[in-house]
This record gives C-alpha cells, sequence and structure tokens, in this order.
C-alpha cells in the first residue's frame, strides 16, 4: 500500500474519448507503474494516438475504476461532463418568454458560466446522495438541454411556465418518447427541489402517462438451443449465468469469483440497479460447467475477465449472443437482456411464486414483476375463450 504522501499526488482524470464511432472513458495520468498496472488489471486498453488508457463508457467500468483506484489514486471525473471545460457565454438577444420556436440545443451552444456553477452543484448533490454514475450522468445531460433552451436566462430564473412550456416542446414538436420526457422531468425536479431548494416551482408539473410494453421472452426451446449453439466455455457460461440467475449485463461483468457461493447454490450480486446487494440462484448444471471454466481460465478478480485480465466488455457478450442467435436462426427481435426476462417468465411458468421472482431480479415493486404474467404462455393458455363455450 503506498504511503499517504504518494497516494496524495497521485490523480487520475478521467475524459470523455470517442474513439472510432464508441464511447469510451480516457484514463490520463503522468507515467506511473502502479497505475499503469492497475489500468491493464480493469481491461484499459493503450492509444497510441490519444496518447491515454481508455475503457468502455458505462457504469460498470465506472465502478471498477473507482474499487481498484482506490487507495492508490485519487480519481477526477470532473471532465467526463465538461468535455471541453468551460465555455464563456455567448452574446444572446434576451428574450422576454419561452417561445416554442427556441433553437433546438446543440453541442456547439455555448455553456454560460452560470449554467456551469449550476451543473456542477448539481452534480456534487448527487454524488452525495450516492446516485450511479449512470443516472448522473443522465439527469446532468437532460438538466444541461434544459438550461440551453432558455440561452438568455439564469437558470434560477427559469419560471414554472417555462419548464411546462419545454414539457410541450419535448412533447409535441420533438415527439420524444414518455421515458426521455420523464427522465427531463426527474432531473429538472432535481435541480429545482433538492439542489435549489424550491419545490414549490415543480410540485404541479404534469408527468407523462406511463407506457406499458411487454418484455421480449424466448421460448424453452429457444434458450436451449441458443445455449447449445455456443461452442466457447467462458462465453457459454456467461450466456448460462445470465439465464440461470436473471442477471442484468452490469451485474454480471460485474460479479468476482468470490460472488460465487456453491455450498449455498447461490451467486451473490453486490451493488445491483438502485445499489442493492441481492442473492439469486446457482444452477447444479452451470456450476459443473463454472468449476470446469475457472479451472482452465483461472480468473485473478472479476469471475469473466478479459484477455488482459480486466473487466469482460459488454460489447464482447452481445456479439457473442447476436452470433448464437444468428447461429440457430432465431429472428424474433432479441437482445442479452431478453435471457433476464426468459428467467423471470420461465420461472412463473413452472409455479414460482411472484414474490420470490421479485427477490430474485432485485425489484422494488410487486407491480414491476407482475409484467410478466401477461407474457407467460402457460399461463395464458389454461384461460378458455367464452367463444368455445357456445353451442355454435
Amino acid at each position: 500500500m503506498p504511503d499517504e504522501k504518494t497516494v496524495d499526488r497521485k490523480t487520475l482524470n478521467l475524459e470523455a474519448l470517442d474513439r472510432n464511432g464508441q464511447r469510451r472513458i480516457a484514463l490520463r495520468f503522468p507515467y506511473d507503474s502502479e497505475l499503469i498496472a492497475i489500468a491493464k488489471r480493469i481491461g484499459a486498453q493503450w492509444s497510441r494516438s490519444n496518447k491515454c488508457w481508455h475503457v468502455e463508457n458505462g457504469s460498470a467500468s465506472m465502478k471498477a475504476i473507482f474499487a481498484a483506484y482506490k487507495g492508490h489514486a485519487w480519481v477526477n471525473a470532473e471532465a467526463l461532463f465538461h468535455k471541453a471545460g468551460p465555455v464563456q457565454q455567448a452574446p444572446v438577444k434576451a428574450v422576454p418568454k419561452w417561445q416554442s420556436s427556441n433553437p433546438e440545443p446543440t453541442p456547439e451552444m455555448p455553456v454560460s458560466p452560470e449554467m456551469t456553477e449550476a451543473l456542477q452543484r448539481m452534480r456534487q448533490k448527487l454524488e452525495i446522495a450516492r446516485y450511479s454514475s449512470r443516472t448522473i450522468e443522465t439527469y446532468l445531460n437532460a438538466t444541461k438541454k434544459f438550461f440551453l433552451h432558455f440561452p438568455a436566462k439564469h437558470p434560477n430564473d427559469i419560471r414554472t411556465e417555462d419548464i411546462e412550456g419545454y414539457q410541450h416542446h419535448l412533447a409535441s414538436t420533438r415527439k420524444v418518447s414518455n421515458s426521455y420526457l420523464n427522465q427531463v422531468v426527474n432531473a429538472v425536479r432535481y435541480y429545482y427541489k433538492d439542489v435549489l431548494g424550491d419545490a414549490q416551482r415543480v410540485k404541479f408539473i404534469e408527468r407523462p402517462r406511463g407506457e406499458r410494453k411487454l418484455p421480449k421472452v424466448l421460448s424453452e426451446e429457444e434458450v436451449t438451443s441458443l445455449l447449445k449453439a455456443v461452442d466457447n466455455l467462458k462465453h457459454r457460461c456467461i450466456l448460462m449465468l445470465i439465464y440461470s440467475a436473471g442477471l442484468r449485463m452490469g451485474e454480471l461483468l460485474a460479479l468476482q469469483r468470490t460472488d460465487i457461493i456453491p455450498e449455498r447454490k447461490q451467486v451473490l450480486i453486490r451493488g445491483g440497479k438502485g445499489k442493492k446487494d441481492r442473492v439469486s440462484l446457482l444452477s447444479d448444471r452451470l456450476l459443473t460447467l463454472l468449476t470446469k471454466y475457472l479451472h482452465e481460465y483461472k480468473p485473478s478478480n472479476f469471475l469473466f475477465e478479459s484477455p488482459d485480465g480486466g473487466m469482460y466488455s459488454a460489447t464482447s457478450v452481445q456479439m457473442v449472443f447476436k452470433r448464437a442467435l444468428k447461429k440457430v436462426h432465431i429472428t424474433a427481435p432479441a437482445t442479452v437482456h431478453t435471457l433476464r426476462h426468459s428467467f423471470a417468465t420461465h420461472l412463473l411458468e413452472n409455479g414460482t411464486d411472484l414474490r420470490y421472482i421479485q427477490a430474485l431480479l432485485g425489484h422494488s415493486s410487486s407491480k414491476t414483476t407482475e409484467i410478466y404474467t401477461h407474457v407467460s404462455t402457460k399461463a395464458i393458455g389454461k384461460i378458455r375463450s367464452p367463444l368455445d363455450n357456445l353451442d355454435l
């Protein structure tokens, strides 16, 4: 462990990086063999052209960075949001009230010092409240676009009617999805209620009516053929674990060797969505395969690691899944997350109580879990249509 003085001198700066069209996180620091070794452990790659180490941009990567560098360097993530740093405010004509003809914010539009300060305060508040890095980024981006829609106004001078006008613009002109509109409401509410302390300003802001889309699910036969199509031991273990334990992508990538508990037939998921720990099922069949995998691959930290020894890439998992879909000619729209939906649906169809499924999935509300009753073919198949009771 480095001494305190050494740690104080080491700083790791995180920046947003666009590499061949892919969003990455750049890790910048003065040459240091220890920090380089840690970067390699978390799967970072060296870019000669950008002169930095870089990893995939996402919450799982952020979690890995902070965990790996804890006690070794101070991690400064400010530049991740302010990609180009503060920009001086350009002169603009004063606008007396919100107009639907306001220009749509673009990355080139200047961010005033007042906006920058407001966003900094919001970031600090979100970090103190221990929101996930993904939620923080989402809230800040939505709030920044909201501020930029009123370039002549100080963020604290934007009124309730302005907020409602912006909502109407998003809904009627831009025709954004309900989920995005909800993100904007959550972000703007948070700024004025929790940062500025003015709950009255957003008390009566309307939310869009909720949409309920049914999850995409594969049949047991399709999952069987999909898993059989994967020959690589590591790749098969990955897909089998997602399906057999109902894991989210980030949860799978963050798993460590010690999170597999064979004696209790459990998988420990640490800091899942909402920063909640939970346990899920460890299949007997998978345990046999995992034992073989651990003996052959010998991962040192994460359960599934990149060739360089760091966290495995979400893109790699998605590619494995897509290749398997293509190999078995499954044309229905499906993603890696479909395996989690299939896990819940198949448990329900096999008679598992919804309360247990809710716990295994880590849902806060039973209403979220109840959605699977609408896609269960066995449950629906037991219902007799009234037409079949008619003497025709």
